[in-house]
């Protein structure tokens, strides 16, 4: 899974180093396994013939929903990967549809701004830009949110 996100994300990451550039992300295998192995997140996976093609992870935990100001009644995605060859199939929409919705009351992101096809793809979802974040916050990223 992790190599699916440094593959999907290559133009925006650093891996396992300081980013001296502000649109770039800093990530190791630890982000990975925290989603799968701890119970604050939840992990979506896409197979297709018993092969990994996309997963979603995400929260509604307390403490993970405040470390991105969000409500309570919000999920939050950490990170939505589809394997490039399985893109524009419908994965992520699927993703997208199987996130538990009881008690929510909308579903929500941030994504670099220089990603367009993030955006694009979470636009075509139903998601739509949330104004009023930080100005530091705005500089490079965009959050996106969907209510359900």
């Amino acid at each position: 899974m992790f190599e699916m996100l440094e593959k999907s994300l290559s133009q925006y990451l650093i891996i396992n180093r300081n980013s001296s550039k502000n649109n770039q992300l800093v990530i190791d295998k630890g982000f990975v396994e925290d989603y799968v192995n701890n119970g604050k997140y939840l992990c979506l996976i896409a197979e297709i013939d018993s092969e990994i093609v996309g997963w979603l992870a995400g929260s509604q935990n307390k403490k993970v929903l405040s470390e991105h100001g969000c409500s309570s009644d919000e999920f939050y995605i950490e990170e939505i990967v589809v394997d490039f060859l399985y893109r524009s199939r419908g994965i992520g929409s699927f993703l997208l549809r199987i996130i538990p919705l009881d008690n929510l009351k909308a579903i929500v992101t941030d994504t670099l701004k220089i990603n367009d096809r993030a955006i694009t793809f979470y636009e075509h979802s139903g998601f739509s830009k949330v104004l009023g974040m930080s100005e530091e916050f705005s500089k490079n990223w965009v959050r996106m949110s969907k209510e359900v």
